[in-house]
């Protein structure tokens, strides 16, 4: 059976005459007042007609009504009457200020449509289509039908069919839409793990491959195989509906980014993994120790074997993303010669990003092979200044994290503040830096293993706030100067006379381990510049399944490898490479760490930029001030 929006010229069109009234059109007519207004409703609410055109009927249908249709861009009169079944004169007649101006975009008209004859209306012409495997259908609109009857019907949501009608604010009856119809059980669980992509639906034009469509929309064949199981049935076909990954808009924000929000490049990521585990100390035939033995004295295997293990949990975290990764893992057992023999037996060029090696030597001779190839190395917790473009250095200098610690110190003090800088010899570039920013400020250069008390009081200012810097990597001098400094804290005894001190430092080494007093550097509110914030408590989704499968919190090497890694795939998700200054300049934070890469002036690594500043509070809390 086939159904007509509108019979065509059923009605005349009709020049209002300046005495005209609705009554009197329709006795002219020989129709009844309910008819003309059926055919003109906006004659309902207006007091006088004036002149105008407006639709008389030639006979009475009970099946007529209006379809309410919203314009889109760049359409026209012709292409919207050649899809609804109407000729341009039909469309003019019953918008007749189309008469005088041209058709714009976003307006809403009012099309012509008929209901379904009576006898009809009990039969639902819809159900081959639900019974279908095709992957889109048009659905004719049954009476009483709403936009959720018609969702439901086919297993979709009211957002998925609003996508697909875009411009129908209301249906009506007899109307066409399209619909898609449910997927199997079976399909929809090979789909579970990749639900989380924000998804678009797409009509397959003429002549499109699926080569063509996985270079347009950034996104493999895989990809489009798991979200439109029918496409691996029975191929890519001309008119399919289909679903595809949301295309994200550049990034303008100067913020830290979600890039979860940005995924656009569904193409399988390929990375590859260069480090140490030295597994051929564990053949039977190399050792007669146990194996637990091996991994406490092998240090680097340890860390090897945490950093893997955040790089997978990074990868499997990405693929309920719907980001896919290809991992090529290489044993460099610590040895140039093997490393070398690595890179002359295996073509690397297919690889969006390598991570690793973690030791400079290895760093460097791997920068060396990959200078005509340009793939970004990234390496995970040591720091190369003399390797290759392309080198990414993970952990920020320390150099960035003394420039910090004075753009916050500049921010932060005022006149009445005394600055007091206490170095030692280890820290001459530091010092020299701190010397030409604050002049005025008091400075005390270290050349024991220790600071006297009474050194320390002739430095500080009992009428002022002393802001005391200390940049040491010496236990002893930080251990004497943060105790004697808790000691003259005014905070310690309110009656006997003391001073304001806060304590402050750019690099939180070994030097403020565990043999410093906690409650000494709550009450000093010391703040310090890191390179993460694993001292603040917080959690997430990873570090909940990471204790709910092992029974323990990951530690700094797993979490940097995880962040590391994540954020790697998020950047090649949303731009598809890592060789965009705009990028990878973009600033992101994760677990415990931020990334944000610049390359500075006359040099080829690029290092990472993002920094915390942490203080404790004198309630025992920690505070990130930025």
């Amino acid at each position: 059976m086939s159904l007509k929006i509108v019979q065509a010229q059923n009605y005349v069109v009709y020049d209002v005459k300046p005495d005209d009234t609705p009554q009197s059109i329709a006795q002219a007519n020989n129709i009844s007042l309910d008819l003309l207004l059926k055919y003109n409703p906006d004659l309902k609410n207006t007091k006088a007609i004036g002149q105008q055109k407006i639709v008389i009927p030639k006979a009475e249908s009970k099946n007529f009504g209006f379809l309410r249709y919203r314009v889109k861009t760049k359409e026209t009169l012709y292409s919207i009457s050649k899809s609804f079944n109407l000729s341009i004169a039909d469309i003019k007649a019953f918008n007749p200020n189309l008469y005088d101006r041209e058709l714009q975009a976003g307006e809403v008209l009012k099309l012509p449509a008929y209901k379904l004859p009576e006898e009809y209306q009990k039969i639902d012409f819809n159900q081959s289509i639900k019974n279908s495997n095709f992957s889109a259908f048009k659905h004719i609109v049954l009476p009483g039908e709403k936009k959720a009857d018609i969702a439901s019907k086919y297993g979709m949501s009211i957002k998925a069919f609003d996508s697909l009608n875009q411009n129908i604010i209301e249906v009506q009856t007899g109307q066409l839409v399209k619909v898609i119809p449910s997927y199997s059980a079976e399909e929809e669980n090979s789909n579970l793990d990749i639900l989380a992509i924000d998804l678009q639906y797409y009509e397959v034009p003429r002549h499109q491959t699926l080569y063509s469509l996985t270079k347009e929309f950034k996104v493999s064949e895989d990809i489009i195989y798991k979200l439109n199981p029918i496409v691996r049935r029975e191929g890519l076909k001309a008119g399919m509906i289909i679903k595809l990954p949301k295309q994200i808009t550049e990034i303008t924000e100067n913020k830290i980014i979600n890039l979860e929000n940005y995924v656009q490049n569904y193409n399988e990521k390929k990375l590859a993994l260069f480090l140490p585990f030295s597994l051929d100390q564990f053949k039977k035939d190399s050792v007669s120790v146990e194996p637990q033995t091996v991994i406490k004295k092998n240090k680097l295997f340890s860390i090897s074997l945490d950093i893997y293990q955040g790089v997978k949990w990074a990868i499997d975290y990405a693929k309920s993303k719907g980001i896919y990764t290809d991992l090529k893992i290489f044993d460099t057992k610590k040895d140039a010669l093997v490393l070398e023999s690595i890179l002359t037996a295996n073509d690397l060029n297919d690889r969006d990003a390598i991570i690793g090696p973690i030791t400079n030597s290895n760093v460097e001779l791997l920068s060396k092979h990959n200078s005509t190839r340009n793939i970004p190395v990234f390496i995970p917790i040591s720091k190369s200044q003399n390797a290759s473009s392309f080198v990414f250095n993970t952990l920020p200098k320390q150099n960035l994290k003394t420039e910090t610690l004075i753009t916050y110190i500049d921010s932060t003090f005022t006149d009445q503040t005394q600055l007091v800088f206490i170095i030692d010899s280890a820290s001459k570039e530091t010092y020299d830096k701190y010397k030409y920013t604050f002049p005025n400020a008091r400075f005390f250069k270290v050349d024991k293993p220790f600071v006297e008390k009474d050194a320390l009081k002739e430095l500080l200012n009992s009428e002022k706030d002393n802001m005391v810097i200390l940049e040491t990597d010496q236990i002893g001098v930080s251990e004497s100067v943060i105790n004697h400094l808790y000691s003259l804290n005014k905070s310690q005894d309110e009656d006997i006379a003391g001073y304001n001190i806060k304590l402050l430092t750019s690099d939180r080494n070994e030097a403020f381990g565990e043999v410093i007093n906690n409650a000494a550097l709550c009450a000093l509110s010391f703040t310090y510049v890191s390179t993460s914030k694993n001292e603040v408590l917080e959690s997430n989704d990873f570090i909940q399944n990471f204790i709910k499968e092992y029974g323990y919190a990951p530690n700094k090497y797993v979490t940097r490898a995880f962040d590391m890694t994540y954020d790697i795939l998020l950047r090649l998700a949303y731009d598809g490479d890592l060789k965009d200054p705009k990028t990878l300049k973009l600033y992101t934070e994760y677990t415990e760490n931020r990334f944000s890469y610049n390359q500075a002036f006359m040099e080829d690594v690029y290092h990472n930029q993002g920094l915390y500043i942490i203080k404790y509070n004198k309630d025992f809390d920690v505070e990130i001030l930025n």
